[in-house]
């Protein structure tokens, strides 16, 4: 006897809430990868660091020290931040999920000398304006807040990055972050700077200028509409060739 298929409902399913406020690093995970979006984000399921993100989250951490030093008045000296920098190794250490194939004193010593080739060589020059800046606004009629690392006081956006090989170019995902931040960041001019510190034997900074362009700002105005729409569909592939 033949099986016979059900028909397709009629009525699409009912969309859930989510997507109510919407964030740069939310569409990013979302486009990469829809189930871990809806793991970290609907679920709220534990996502611990590994052993590169404690890396770049420490180096972040000191040169975030060295900034909020100089707007308060002062001339750092990277010298006096070892024992910052010991203290905040352990506590990202404590919360992190190390692989096995992790060697968690090379990322350390790497971790100490990206930290001091930035703020020996780079750090210096910069003029901070502001410091992980809360930011928020609507942008295609979805609410979408997120955190300005640095604002230079000529209006530039700086981010500071960590990666194990040396970047070719600027990515989609960042020129769609600072395209948010040029819309929301009061004082942003859409100049953008990316400094990358490669964890190479002898380690490198890559300095990457980027302008917000016409396209980057229609862009958002496009995409968190269409993300949001999609979050709210529930269909959550896993995307398994991402290396998140």
């Amino acid at each position: 006897e033949p099986r016979v298929i059900p028909a397709a409902p009629t009525q699409p399913a009912a969309m859930n809430d989510f997507g109510g406020v919407l964030s740069p690093s939310q569409v990013r995970t979302f486009r990469d990868c829809g189930a871990k979006w809806y793991y970290k984000y609907a679920l709220g399921l534990p996502d611990p660091p590994n052993g590169s993100l404690v890396r770049g989250r420490v180096v972040h951490q000191m040169a975030e020290a060295f900034f909020q030093s100089k707007l308060d008045g002062r001339s750092p000296d990277p010298d006096d931040l070892q024992a910052s920098f010991e203290e905040a190794w352990d506590t990202a250490a404590a919360q992190a999920a190390f692989g096995a194939d992790e060697d968690v004193d090379l990322l350390k010593r790497q971790a100490a000398m990206l930290t001091r080739k930035y703020l020996d060589e780079v750090a210096p020059e910069i003029e901070p304006a502001a410091l992980e800046l809360p930011v928020q606004g609507v942008i295609g009629g979805v609410p979408v807040r997120g955190f300005v690392d640095l604002l230079d006081t000529s209006g530039r956006v700086i981010d500071l990055k960590t990666a194990a090989r040396k970047p070719t170019g600027v990515s989609a995902d960042y020129a769609f972050q600072v395209a948010t931040y040029a819309r929301l960041c009061p004082g942003a001019n859409g100049k953008a700077r990316v400094d990358t510190l490669v964890a190479t034997k002898s380690p490198q900074v890559v300095t990457q200028e980027y302008t917000v362009s016409l396209a980057d700002v229609k862009l958002t105005e496009k995409l968190y509409p269409l993300v949001r729409e999609a979050m709210r569909e529930g269909i959550y592939l896993p995307n398994r060739s991402s290396n998140l």
